[in-house]
């Protein structure tokens, strides 16, 4: 005998679907806590008491501690003039508004400038000029014929800073040059906080005095808003102590440009700066 069924969804053998995520999705809950069992494991991480506890400043930063306690103060006794007001930088200028079709024109390019400069702030002790970071470019040649060339520059950044470098591939097709779009030509790298005290160290106390004649940083490095930037040939990155131990394992070394990159708001500003580092300039 057949049973007769009432007429739902659930018969017709289908699969039900929410649209509506419940709410127990966007909650996180930490199962460690839930329990009264291992009270150490309640502990957040940057306690010292806990297991997952893992030491971030195992070193003193000591071009961080000569800054704040020599170089700012005479920076900001250098800088300072007593009642000096904002210079505005040139700006765009606007049309007459003698023609109708003046409404709809783009600003006027400002006098002497090809774009607009930046306003020079009063130094005050909130605005001190100081290091920033620094940026280490390696460009090779020869990696157009061969990509290892690249993986070697790459490398070898690693190696004298500590930091993974991010490769360089090539934005266009140069037919002339023999450069194909999206070739990894280089690599570059960033350096901020301890690592970048410890490249700069490196190179004022040990790579610079080494090279011979080397007069200095030329005055025309900069580019008039507090960024400094040199280059060193092949021959310069071989006196690095990552290099220099362990000459067998480097037959090839690669140049790279050194950009300095600083929050003063003028190139002389810049120099006086890295002057208080160590660094040498020259005509």
């Amino acid at each position: 005998m057949m049973k007769r069924a009432f007429s739902t969804s659930g018969s017709c053998g289908k699969a039900a679907c929410s649209l509506v995520q419940p709410v127990h999705h966007l909650v996180k809950i930490d199962k460690s806590k839930l329990t009264p069992r291992f009270p150490e494991l309640k502990y957040d991480k940057s306690d010292v008491r806990s297991p997952g506890f893992r030491p971030r400043e195992v070193c003193a930063d000591r071009v961080a501690q000569f800054y704040v306690s020599t170089v700012e103060p005479d920076m900001l006794l250098i800088n300072y003039r007593h009642g000096e007001s904002v210079q505005r930088g040139l700006k765009k200028r606007e049309w007459d508004g003698s023609s109708p079709y003046h409404i709809n024109r783009p600003l006027k390019k400002p006098i002497g400038s090809a774009a607009q400069l930046p306003d020079l702030k009063p130094i005050k002790w909130g605005n001190v000029p100081g290091l920033e970071s620094i940026t280490l470019n390696c460009y090779v040649k020869e990696a157009k014929d061969n990509e290892m060339m690249a993986i070697s520059a790459a490398l070898q950044l690693q190696q004298i800073t500590g930091v993974k470098p991010k490769n360089i591939y090539s934005k266009t097709d140069v037919p002339t040059w023999k450069v194909r779009r999206g070739h990894q030509m280089g690599a570059k790298v960033v350096l901020t906080g301890y690592e970048m005290s410890q490249f700069l160290t490196t190179l004022t106390e040990i790579v610079l005095p080494r090279i011979r004649e080397y007069k200095g940083i030329k005055l025309s490095s900069g580019d008039r808003f507090g960024g400094i930037s040199f280059g060193l040939n092949s021959n310069d990155v071989r006196f690095f102590p990552e290099i220099d131990s362990n000459q067998d394992l480097w037959p090839k070394t690669f140049g790279m440009h050194v950009n300095i990159n600083t929050s003063a708001q003028t190139d002389d500003q810049a120099r006086t700066l890295l002057s208080s580092l160590q660094f040498p300039f020259t005509k």
